[in-house]
């Protein structure tokens, strides 16, 4: 829930970033192709930010991270 609210708005701050939910339980093969191994996961080429609780903060950095390159 925190993760879906963060993204949302950033997305206004972010327009050309691009959010696509994965469904572990419908999509297992894909998830663990893409190398999501807990929930939730952010995933971006081959960065990744995983953990049990991912706050705000370590959200927007991710994507801040991922608009200097």
């Amino acid at each position: 829930m925190v993760v879906n609210r963060a993204l949302t708005g950033l997305r206004l701050e972010y327009p050309d970033l691009t959010i696509e939910k994965v469904d572990v339980t419908v999509q297992p093969g894909r998830a663990w192709k893409d190398g999501i191994r807990m929930i939730p996961t952010l995933r971006d080429g081959d960065r990744i930010l995983s953990g049990l609780f991912l706050s705000p903060g370590n959200i927007r950095r991710f994507i801040e991270e991922r608009q200097k390159d």
